[in-house]
C-alpha cells in the first residue's frame, strides 16, 4: 500500500490526462509516485502525484511553466490534508 507521509506533497489536477502527462514530464527530474486520491480529498480524475516536500518549489516551477494547470498542492497536517497552493 503507498502511503503519505509528512515528507510527501501530492498534486491533485483536473484530469487523468493531465496528471498523467505531469507524470512524464516530471519523472526524469524528480522522485514521484502516481497513486489513487487519498479519500479524504476528491479528485475529478481520481489519481494524484506524490512528490517529496523538498521539491515542491522546483516540481510547482516546472508545471507552470509547462502550462500543465490547473493544480492544487496537498501537505498531510495531522490526519488531514491542508492546501498548500492551487496553480494555473
Amino acid at each position: 500500500m503507498l502511503m503519505i507521509e509528512q515528507q510527501h506533497m501530492i498534486i491533485i489536477f483536473n484530469s487523468l490526462h493531465r496528471v498523467m502527462l505531469a507524470e512524464l514530464r516530471l519523472q526524469s527530474s524528480y522522485p514521484l509516485t502516481l497513486m489513487p486520491v487519498p479519500r479524504s480529498l476528491s479528485a475529478d480524475c481520481g489519481m494524484v502525484l506524490r512528490i517529496d516536500a523538498p521539491d515542491y518549489s522546483g516540481v510547482v516551477d516546472q508545471l507552470t511553466a509547462e502550462g500543465l494547470g490547473p493544480f492544487s498542492v496537498y501537505r498531510l497536517a495531522g490526519v488531514d490534508f491542508e492546501l498548500v497552493g492551487e496553480f494555473s
